[in-house]
């Protein structure tokens, strides 16, 4: 008796795993019906598709260091371009139809970066040369509707999101729907915009205000 139980106890994380294995499969996409890929770069993530018809582009010289991908609908495009770093705990989420997310070339980020395009035909678009730091939320949807009482309307419809070339956006900001970013700008931390941020100026606050007009920024470090 003793015999069999130990039998049948060896067998049960093979049925186990065994039957996750089938129950996740048609997620795991191995002929790249739900996701076409393609990789020129480098690194490692993880993905969740739920469609069909969605495609990534991973340019040469970018590197993904185990981000996370998760599109859930149909004809999604994301798009990282050539020279792209992207640090541990990114995620990049679609949620909806036809949506687009395209990073610009040596764009970077540190860590914990989230964006999520949601709702049909909404768009995440970053410039070249940009530089996220770390505990950033990029967002085109509120995720639940806001109704008016008495036109029993929504009033809260999607927006895209337009970042500019060589873009700083420090630690713990927001970039909520309807932003609008130029070229050159730094977002100080624990900032939130929702609005235009016009190029070449430094934006603090929540909600953003312009502080400084006629500056732009470089990589070099400091220490």
């Amino acid at each position: 008796m003793k015999t069999v139980i130990k039998k049948i106890a060896l067998k049960i994380p093979l049925i186990y795993r065994a039957r996750n294995f089938f129950k996740e499969f048609p997620r795991r996409d191995l002929f790249h019906k739900q996701l076409k890929i393609k990789n020129m770069g480098g690194g490692v993530f993880s993905k969740y598709i739920k469609g069909k018809g969605n495609y990534m582009e991973i340019g040469s010289s970018c590197f993904l260091d185990d981000c996370k991908i998760r599109i859930v609908g149909n004809n999604n495009t994301i798009i990282f371009k050539s020279g792209v770093r992207v640090g541990k705990m990114c995620s990049f989420w679609m949620e909806g139809n036809n949506i687009t997310i395209i990073i610009g070339d040596n764009t970077t980020f540190t860590h914990t970066v989230h964006f999520c395009a949601q709702e049909d035909n909404t768009s995440i678009i970053v410039g070249n040369d940009c530089m996220f730091a770390n505990t950033i939320i990029v967002r085109t949807s509120d995720s639940h509707p806001i109704i008016d009482i008495e036109s029993k309307q929504r009033i809260n419809p999607a927006k895209n999101v337009t970042i500019g070339n060589h873009v700083w956006i420090a630690p713990h900001t927001k970039i909520m729907k309807g932003a609008k970013i130029g070229d050159n700008t730094i977002i100080g931390s624990n900032t939130m915009v929702s609005k235009e941020i016009p190029s070449n100026c430094l934006a603090v606050g929540a909600p953003a205000k312009i502080v400084k007009t006629g500056v732009t920024w470089t990589r070099d470090r400091l220490f």
